[in-house]
């Protein structure tokens, strides 16, 4: 190894900072978990899913050890490959994460937790927004529009981390970063705290699922049709992730920022119309979602900063 290369090896850290808030959270699952077992609470799965983030924990160890043995002064086509994977491999598994919440989230609580939350919607609306609100104003055009705003979360997490990929490395470092934090964040809440959000009630769920309208109603009826997960839904992160979605855009490309503005509010209303969650989720969700995208440039640089 040249002394060039050793350098850098040297100043280089070994754990990224996205690396550290990933570790920390599997460490979370894993000891909850754990604790969960020992305890004899409920716990589904746990066959499965430790394995699975003790896999998560090796791979991370595993990059990060092969960034420094194998520098990219050196190794320059695998060493750019590995940085690319090293700054997206979160995204990879926030569906995993997502979905195995299940295994966890009813340690402490036993029972869904529901009731306190359409108690807090009673109170604020005198009945329930996430039942009514899709039904009185059930025209097929409301109810393409609302879906459509939706479903656009999928399009805008995958089309701004793509667009600052190859305009703006640095804009790009930073989404992913906050992102991952934040969708962190809103996982920790839900291994704590079990909430079905709307769907709670039988009328809604069914609602939910019905094939009507048009192509967008459809499709969110499709995919819930089909997704047999429970759990995770206060704060709503699909709020919470549009909107760290909007304030990046907000920041380097102000046309996109102002188009995700516009979504961002119809899909606030829609996680409550679509009859997903309970408006005090929605709450929850904007405040981590603000909250946690100026959080997380402050853990980021703090982490940047630490020496290993």
């Amino acid at each position: 190894m040249t002394r060039k290369s050793q350098q850098q090896t040297e100043e280089r850290p070994f754990f990224s900072a996205i690396d550290k808030i990933t570790i920390a959270f599997c460490a979370w699952i894993l000891i909850y978990m754990l604790a969960g077992l020992a305890l004899g609470r409920t716990v589904i799965e746990p066959w499965l899913h430790l394995p699975a983030y003790l896999s998560i924990l090796t791979l991370v160890l595993l990059m990060a050890w092969a960034q420094q043995r194998f520098p990219r002064d050196r190794y320059p086509r695998f060493g750019r490959a590995l940085s690319f994977v090293r700054a997206i491999y979160p995204v990879l598994f926030f569906g995993y994460f997502y979905i195995s919440g299940y295994a966890v989230n009813r340690i402490i609580f036993g029972e869904w937790q529901d009731p306190f939350f359409y108690r807090l919607d009673k109170a604020l609306f005198g009945y329930y927004p996430s039942l009514e609100w899709g039904q009185r104003c059930g025209h097929w055009l409301l109810q393409e529009l609302f879906h459509l705003a939706y479903f656009c979360y999928y399009p805008m997490i995958a089309g701004l981390p793509v667009y600052f990929y190859f305009r703006n490395k640095r804009a790009f470092s930073e989404l992913i970063f906050a992102l991952t934090f934040v969708f962190y964040l809103c996982y920790f809440i839900y291994s704590l705290l079990p909430v079905v959000g709307g769907r709670y009630f039988p009328e809604a769920m069914a609602l939910s699922k019905v094939y009507q309208a048009g192509p967008f109603t459809r499709i969110m009826a499709f995919i819930y049709n089909y997704s047999g997960h429970l759990g995770g839904a206060f704060p709503s992160s699909h709020i919470a992730i549009s909107l760290v979605l909007t304030i990046a855009a907000l920041r380097y490309i102000r046309p996109w920022g102002i188009a995700f503005c516009v979504v961002s509010f119809f899909l606030s209303l829609a996680t409550v119309y679509c009859h997903y969650h309970w408006f005090v989720d929605a709450l929850g969700g904007i405040f981590i979602g603000i909250f946690g995208y100026y959080l997380a440039g402050i853990v980021r640089a703090r982490l940047e900063r630490t020496k290993q």
